[in-house]
């Protein structure tokens, strides 16, 4: 299958084209409900997340949320 290369979080990486932002969730093995993920300066809602697809070239920020005292 093709490769495409994009950025998450400041480095380059590849990943199978077609992906959608969900699968680079799952690929990634990220389960955390309280994230925020920034696909090209844009907040991608979280009811996209399936349907957003990744193409070359892409910038990604994935941000995760942890609480603590």
């Amino acid at each position: 299958m093709k490769t495409i290369k994009i950025t998450v979080n400041g480095g380059e990486t590849e990943i199978q084209d077609g992906l959608t932002i969900k699968g680079l969730l799952d690929s990634m093995e990220i389960k955390s409900k309280m994230l925020v993920v920034e696909k090209n300066l844009e907040i991608i809602n979280k009811q996209d997340y399936e349907s957003s697809r990744i193409s070359e070239g892409d910038r990604l920020e994935i941000v995760s949320f942890c609480g603590g005292g």
